[in-house]
């Protein structure tokens, strides 16, 4: 009988492939030809699964997007409040090996995205989903009384998330400065004037 192919499993497959060689090659790095070789499929089959190189990198993106809201997930599936956010953006942040990989993929995305709209569009709907879920746990936290109403200001919101993504950029180009407990200091603090400053009176 001819061995029956899962073809949502084997593109799962490839896509980690693409998106470590990337991480640890960078895009330029990374062709078909390479894909093939790495991930022990043919040209003609890889084509299947992806038109061209441009194609598995949104596909990479997607996948480590989705990696982290998995982790966050296993960590508690029910978020809620300023602890429920710290969980989130621990996981966002690139506080380990794995984390740091992701964080070179999405730079090179990223540089892809400057010139490619439908990338950067892509880029928008991901991190408006994680600006929802901020804007939502600190609306929570306003709730239980740990910030005042202040604290869901779109500025505040847009200030963690730059804070995240920055981390991204900083921890692959500078981690001897960027360090997994510097970033964690950056995202207390960050937290921390949140309660002071919009703390419940």
């Amino acid at each position: 009988m001819p061995k029956i192919v899962d073809h949502d499993e084997r593109r799962r497959e490839i896509v980690e492939v693409v998106w470590r060689l990337i991480a640890d090659e960078g895009i330029q790095a990374v062709t078909t030809r390479r894909i093939a070789e790495v991930s022990g499929t043919a040209n003609g089959a890889l084509r299947y699964y992806f038109p061209n190189k441009e194609a598995a990198l949104t596909a990479a993106f997607e996948y480590i997007v989705a990696a982290t809201n998995r982790r966050a997930d296993a960590v508690d599936a029910h978020r809620h409040g300023l602890g429920g956010l710290r969980t989130l953006c621990l996981e966002i942040m690139p506080l380990d090996a794995e984390r740091r990989a992701e964080a070179r993929l999405a730079i090179n995305f990223w540089q892809q995205a400057l010139n490619q709209p439908d990338k950067a569009g892509l880029y928008a709907t991901m991190t408006g989903a994680w600006r929802v879920e901020i804007a939502d746990r600190l609306g929570e936290a306003v709730g239980d009384g740990d910030v005042g109403a202040d604290a869901v200001r779109p500025a505040v919101v847009d200030g963690l998330l730059s804070l995240l993504m920055g981390l991204q950029i900083e921890a692959v180009l500078t981690p001897g400065v960027c360090t997994p407990e510097r970033q964690l200091a950056q995202l207390d603090e960050y937290l921390g004037r949140l309660a002071v400053s919009w703390g419940a009176s």
